[in-house]
């Protein structure tokens, strides 16, 4: 999701705070939000991996 509508590629364990969000909206409405998004350790390998999924 997040390299389809942002073009972002992270690692998994980035996207935790991303798929929390979406999982519970109603948990954090109203809410400032924020989340660290990261993709340091993404290789190429495993970003197309990933896509192909």
């Amino acid at each position: 999701m997040l390299w389809e509508h942002a073009g972002l590629a992270v690692e998994p364990s980035a996207a935790l705070g991303v798929a929390a969000m979406l999982e519970g909206p109603g948990r954090f409405a109203g809410r400032h939000v924020v989340t660290i998004i990261c993709g340091s350790d993404t290789g190429m390998d495993a970003h197309q991996r990933c896509l192909r999924r």
